[in-house]
């Protein structure tokens, strides 16, 4: 596995235990200004989303693991990462396929498209 992809995957799953914990902070830093997220809550902006983590409180039962993750190098600037993900809270586990495309900026790699699908 490749540096890129070992950086890709670390930030992937930083990104999941910061949604868990409703982390503002990380997604303002990883998410570009041209960010959005998609899945059975419609399309939302970066602005959106900042502002859902801002009112949240984070739930510390529910972890998140990205499995079988595969990424796709888009030349020099982009990437893709592409796996199942688990998300479980108390006794309740779900499953969603979900993807992340990345631009790499002069500040590090950013996020910007999430995708993810119920199994």
């Amino acid at each position: 596995m490749s540096e890129i992809e070992k950086t890709l995957l670390e930030i992937e799953q930083r990104m999941l235990n910061a949604d868990a914990a409703y982390d503002e902070k990380f997604f303002q830093e990883y998410c570009a200004d041209d960010f959005m997220a998609m899945g059975n809550y419609g399309i939302v902006s970066r602005q959106q989303v900042l502002q859902m983590y801002s009112q949240g409180s984070g739930n510390p039962d529910r972890s998140s693991q990205a499995n079988d993750a595969t990424v796709k190098l888009l030349g020099d600037s982009g990437a893709i990462v592409a796996y199942t993900l688990t998300s479980t809270t108390g006794e309740e586990t779900t499953s969603w396929y979900a993807t992340t495309a990345y631009r790499r900026t002069p500040e590090g790699w950013r996020v910007v498209l999430i995708h993810q699908t119920p199994m």
